[in-house]
């Protein structure tokens, strides 16, 4: 099973970044290391000319090393920015491929409620002043006081069973 692009990326860069620290440690070692022997034998000048030499073939090691790395990393970011490159063509594509379709499904939804806004506006409601009207009436009707607004939904529906039959 392949990995992801970015798992492997990550992968990369911890591994360098660990070669980095262990060299840079390493250095560090060899130079306290030549320094204790240094201050051990303050007469002896055969010891530090060959530590010296050595540490400076270290440090070419450790320049060299963090140049390869960076290189491996534009690398990897000029592969990484020419996928994603690649990706972003790729959707934009896509986008272009349903904006048609997508904006006949629009034009489509839009006229049908155009239509049923039409048929809404076609069709006459009750005022305010008629249903109170009717109520007044249905309540005169079954005999209950006028000014009891106190009804429920479930007498009303009593009341317009009863009319229907």
């Amino acid at each position: 099973m392949e990995r992801p692009q970015w798992v492997t990326l990550v992968r990369i860069f911890s591994k360098n970044l660990v070669l980095l620290i262990v060299i840079l440690r390493l250095v560090q070692m060899i130079r306290k290391l030549a320094l204790k022997s240094a201050d051990s034998s303050r007469g002896s000048l055969v010891v530090v000319p060959n530590f010296e030499r050595w540490i400076t073939e270290v440090e070419f090691f450790v320049k060299s090393t963090t140049n390869m790395i960076q290189v491996q990393a534009e690398f990897v970011n000029r592969k990484i920015e020419s996928k994603v490159g690649g990706l972003r063509r790729e959707l934009s594509d896509k986008i272009e491929e349903n904006d048609g379709e997508v904006n006949h499904w629009f034009e489509k939804l839009s006229k049908m409620l155009e239509k049923k806004l039409g048929e809404l506006g076609a069709v006459e409601f009750f005022r305010k002043e008629d249903l109170d009207k009717i109520f007044d009436d249905l309540m005169k009707i079954k005999g209950i006081d006028n000014g009891d607004r106190g009804v429920t939904l479930d007498e009303i529906r009593m009341i317009a069973r009863d009319m229907l039959e």
